[in-house]
């Protein structure tokens, strides 16, 4: 145990694209790198999914994301994101959804990855971490 308490010092972010649908919640093979560890380990503070594309009004079908942890070996699933149906419009707000985490550590060498379920949504969701680096 450390004497003195660690606290993360360089905040930043990260996002990326969910692509194509997950197949496997065991081995992804459709997943994409969202945080890589800094060299001290990091603390993520909070993940959002939105809908985006080219256009103002994205529209969304029902599914979920996957949060994995990667520690280079072994994917395992942390968390599950619902993604609602939503129809953008010039009156109606893209899907848009925020998760807290107080316990999200990722250590030296590892990663978090995202996927996604539906083909529907696919290349459409853009997960954002916030977090920083110890």
């Amino acid at each position: 145990m450390a004497n003195t308490p660690a606290y993360a010092a360089s905040p930043r972010y990260s996002a990326t694209i969910a692509g194509t649908a997950e197949t496997s919640l065991t081995v992804p093979v459709n997943s994409s790198s969202l945080w890589t560890a800094g060299s001290n380990g990091s603390k993520i503070e909070q993940i959002t999914v939105q809908a985006v594309t080219t256009s103002l009004t994205p529209t969304t079908v029902a599914g979920l994301v996957y949060v994995f942890l990667y520690n280079g070996t072994t994917y395992s699933l942390f968390d599950v994101i619902n993604i609602t149906a939503v129809t953008a419009s010039i009156t109606t707000a893209p899907f848009s959804i925020t998760r807290t985490y107080n316990n999200l550590v990722v250590a030296s060498g590892s990663s978090l990855a995202v996927s996604q379920s539906i083909a529907g949504n696919a290349n459409i969701l853009k997960v954002t971490a916030l977090g920083a680096d110890f």
